[in-house]
């Protein structure tokens, strides 16, 4: 029976946290050398191949402490095709023939680990086996496909293609010297966009549920642009003259803004001083409209005169029909750019036409929350790749204020193409900008996602795989998956019933299952889905002693009961769950907290004497934690005693 990464190997724990650093690479070098020693013994490989699996192994371990959770004994087929196929194509800067070991040695280590009962419980070695083989097919195109390339990958072999030897450390400073003062369409031209835009881009996207056709059309009908391009192509029917410059005229500019509902003010008052409209270029929303008609077919600009198309004098009849060559025009005339004066005294041109890029990442950053996302998330998202690609005069604070300002008019265009909504948005001081809130996907926007990124190569997998299973498979199946994977097939469970359907089969998962963090985040998912409906079910099935301590914490954390409801010193046990749900939920400290509620110190000891017998499957659990990480030393001594009780009444034949 495989061990959990608590169990440890050769008395070293395998699941670390971020500031044991040192703790990692000690087990992980203890745990190769345990590696090496069986691939010697049970396969049929020179010693110089074994060395090889070993240091092809070690490096998908390092990808664990850099990349993954931290924990040795734990994989998951997302792991596998993290490593494989998107960091190992990314970073790792061998050629493709060199690289050829390395599926057949991540196999190895999963085997050595299945084997020697060190693969946590959660881990499936067939699935993982399974994976890299199917992965291995296409690990080697993808180690040499440069569109895959990071960007220091990408850099070294542009620099090679240059006749810079390896190795020629002043030569290759010089080559990037030479790449640094090139123009951004230059260097986007020598790079691909997997290394322009960093870890922004995502081969894979998490799996999602997909919405249903009539939410879809609804969603699209929505969309405010559909309306303002049919009221814009309506307004040109007969042609219109533009100005010699190619303006719409102020006078009509004046009429199209009331009409549009366009996020424009004509002579803007700011205090006691208007400021007056001179043209139309100078109302943005307006000259973003212009621009989105053209892009899409809607209207054309003939001999200065705007001239309706065939297509834009159907538009009012059937919107929807346009939607993706709408949602394309903006994407080609810049969601961001269309908003922008090339020459404003704030203007950053370049960095403008790189978010532009980047926006469908921003757009699927919403995507694959799959619930509002706040806009400064977004933002940071954008600042980060922003940095990674600049170089400012300005403090990076400055550069993520500007970008916050360029993301949240990149998500109204968005939102104006129906493809996100948002939500909390307060109005700013000046303009008519409105800063902060957050923004969500419609299931116009999914399907937009998943046509453009999927267009570009990305893989956009559907969730739904246990959408008619019971909460206790999905709950169970999902649990070795990834976060994005259990998230994405959660959302589909749950659109597939109502509210009370979904509380109904989770308060019975709740009580089917024996794990503690399954019930924890049954109970979880219960408050997601609704205080209000969840609460009497909650309330019914504490009344079972084995769900009691769970239950009280719920119904305590989410208003409908008094903490002091949680210890019935009458009834001790199911305080032990009431513990387990604390550790579980907020670490150690809420566990001290509640431990406190019977008392001082003495008064805990005296509560932990008693506790050991508890039936809860959690007992164990909480009286380690509490030995381990208790401030007080006799509290700690009490529970480390009450646990070796534990352990030798459970191995005890009479205990059965």
């Amino acid at each position: 029976m495989a061990v959990g990464p608590e169990r440890g190997v050769l008395g070293v724990k395998l699941e670390f946290a971020e500031d044991e650093e040192q703790s990692f690479f000690a087990a992980r070098d203890l745990l190769l050398e345990r590696f090496n020693q069986w691939a010697r013994q049970t396969m049929d490989v020179a010693a110089d191949g074994v060395d090889e699996l070993a240091s092809n192994a070690r490096l998908a371990l390092d990808w664990k402490w850099n990349y993954g959770d931290r924990c040795l004994a734990r994989w998951t087929t997302n792991d596998v095709t993290e490593f494989l196929l998107e960091w190992c194509p990314r970073k790792l800067s061998v050629a493709p023939a060199d690289a050829l070991g390395i599926p057949p040695a991540l196999a190895a280590f999963f085997a050595f680990l299945e084997e020697e009962e060190l693969l946590d419980s959660r881990s499936s070695f067939e699935r993982l086996a399974d994976t890299v083989l199917a992965a291995a097919e296409e690990f080697a195109s993808a180690m040499a496909d440069r569109s895959k390339f990071g960007m220091a990958k990408s850099l070294f072999a542009a620099a090679r293609d240059d006749g810079v030897q390896e190795g020629d450390v002043q030569g290759l400073q010089a080559w990037m010297d030479r790449f640094n003062d090139l123009p951004f369409e230059e260097r986007e031209r020598i790079l691909p966009d997997s290394a322009l835009f960093g870890p922004t881009r995502r081969p894979t996207l998490p799996p999602i549920p997909i919405p249903d056709d009539d939410e879809v059309a609804a969603s699209i009908a929505a969309a405010p642009v559909l309306r303002m391009l049919a009221e814009f192509a309506a307004f040109f029917s007969p042609d219109r003259k533009l100005t010699q410059k190619g303006n719409i005229t102020l006078a009509d500019a004046r009429e199209l803004v009331g009409l549009l509902g366009a996020n424009d003010v004509v002579d803007e008052v700011i205090g006691d001083h208007t400021f007056r409209t001179t043209t139309s270029d100078d109302l943005l929303g307006l000259r973003q409209i212009f621009a989105w008609a053209k892009k899409a077919g809607v209207v054309r600009v003939v001999h200065g005169k705007v001239t309706v198309t065939k297509r834009g004098l159907g538009l009012s009849a059937d919107p929807a029909a346009s939607f993706d060559r709408v949602v394309d025009g903006l994407f080609a005339i810049g969601p961001l750019s269309s908003l922008r004066h090339p020459d404003a005294w704030f203007a950053w041109p370049e960095v403008t036409e790189f978010l532009d890029h980047m926006s469908p990442v921003l757009l699927a950053g919403a995507y694959a929350a799959g619930r509002p996302m706040p806009i400064e998330d977004v933002a940071e998202l954008a600042t980060t790749a922003v940095l990674d690609t600049f170089e400012f005069r300005v403090p990076d604070e400055e550069v993520g204020r500007r970008i916050l300002t360029d993301v949240t008019d990149i998500m109204d265009s968005f939102e104006l193409a129906g493809l996100v909504r948002r939500s909390g948005a307060e109005p700013a001081e000046w303009g008519n900008r409105s800063l902060g809130g957050t923004v969500e996907i419609t299931p116009a926007g999914v399907m937009a996602v998943r046509r453009i990124l999927g267009a570009r190569g990305c893989d956009t997998p559907a969730a739904g795989q246990y959408a008619a299973a019971s909460a206790t498979e999905l709950l169970v199946a999902t649990d070795h998956e990834d976060l994005a994977v259990f998230h994405g097939e959660l959302q589909a469970w749950r659109h597939a019933r109502t509210p009370e359907q979904a509380a109904d089969e989770l308060a019975a998962a709740f009580q089917e299952i024996d794990d503690p963090g399954l019930k924890v985040l049954a109970l979880g998912i219960m408050a997601d889905v609704g205080v209000d409906v969840a609460a009497p079910r909650v309330r019914s099935i504490a009344s079972d002693p084995a769900a009691k301590g769970f239950c009280l914490c719920w119904l305590v954390d989410h208003g409908q009961g008094d903490e002091t409801e949680l210890l019935d010193r009458r009834d001790p046990y199911p305080f032990v769950d009431v513990l387990a749900y604390r550790l579980a939920i907020s670490g150690p400290e809420a566990l001290h907290s509640t431990l406190s509620l019977s008392g001082s110190p003495d008064d805990e000891v005296r509560l932990l004497e008693g506790l050991w017998r508890a039936p809860s499957t959690a007992t164990e659990s909480v009286l380690e934690a509490v030995g381990r990480t208790h401030p007080s030393k006799a509290v700690a001594k009490a529970a480390r005693k009450a646990l070796f009780k534990r352990r030798s009444w459970s191995a005890s034949p009479s205990s059965g």
